[in-house]
């Protein structure tokens, strides 16, 4: 794949809980969790009578090897839980002829695709980046809105490719060029790759260089955090509105969502005391 395609591939990827009592079932991904299952309301906190369908949660992390154990986890739970719909994260691009192969290419939403095409499941994207970007655009400075996505397309750049410093810098001025593209509205913010290190220093002074900012740490940045608090929010209150249709509707919904995504409560798994 060339990298100005890898790079807006990315951006597309970039890459809660229901008002309603609801049959709700929280599943682990690794062998060492132990699930907590039963009927939750997140309103109450308290347990209540199921509503007319149930939802079974399960956590992923990012992965494309299939000896990963979360796999064989994510099929057991799928046959345990007979949903009749999933609801996924990430673009919807298809699956592989095998699982391995699927796995392979697409990772844990390909997977859960796959196993949906395999038992006859209809299958659902529960992200929606367009939407998630025109609510953080009507609440944020464009120069904020415009460094914040560019920071974390750079990541996800880095983390999927593993690129040297000059790879990097060539694939940010790329998308400086390109981000009208999916950044539409900032044209004016940051039009050159000196605007754009000079507004890393004034908002992220702490950061240090903005080419190798460690990969899966909480951000320092104040407009950072308030962002990514903004986008959880957004994303709890739309997977809410998505699970309370289905389950209202008779449902049996599956959702594979990324474990930071979780919805209440936070803790939805436990490690067993023992370590395995």
């Amino acid at each position: 794949m060339k990298i100005n395609a890898l790079l807006l591939a990315s951006a597309l990827l970039l890459p809660a809980a229901s008002a309603f009592a609801q049959a709700v079932a929280f599943a682990a991904p690794e062998a060492d969790l132990q699930e907590l299952v039963g009927c939750y309301s997140t309103a109450s906190a308290k347990l209540a009578a199921p509503a007319a369908g149930t939802v079974t949660y399960f956590g992923v992390e990012n992965s494309h090897d299939a000896r990963h154990a979360q796999f064989a986890r994510l099929r057991q739970v799928f046959e345990a839980s007979k949903p009749t719909v999933v609801l996924f994260e990430k673009p919807d691009m298809g699956v592989d002829s095998t699982e391995a192969a699927t796995i392979d290419r697409l990772g844990e939403s390909g997977y859960a695709r796959f196993l949906a095409q395999q038992h006859g499941v209809r299958t659902e994207r529960l992200d929606d980046p367009v939407a998630e970007y025109e609510y953080l655009r009507a609440r944020t400075d464009a120069t904020q809105l415009k460094l914040y996505y560019l920071l974390r397309t750079c990541q996800q750049f880095r983390q999927r490719t593993g690129a040297s410093k000059a790879l990097t810098k060539k694939a940010m001025q790329q998308l400086l060029a390109n981000s009208a593209l999916f950044l539409p509205g900032t044209e004016g913010a940051l039009p050159t790759m000196t605007a754009f290190a000079a507004a890393y220093r004034q908002h992220c002074p702490t950061g240090g260089q903005w080419w190798k900012r460690p990969l899966g740490t909480p951000p320092a940045e104040a407009f950072v955090q308030r962002l990514d608090e903004d986008l959880r929010a957004f994303r709890a209150q739309r997977l809410a509105r998505q699970v309370a249709a289905r389950t209202q509707a008779g449902e049996r919904v599956l959702v594979v969502l990324d474990r930071s995504h979780l919805p209440a409560p936070a803790t939805y798994a436990a490690r067993t005391a023992a370590s395995r």
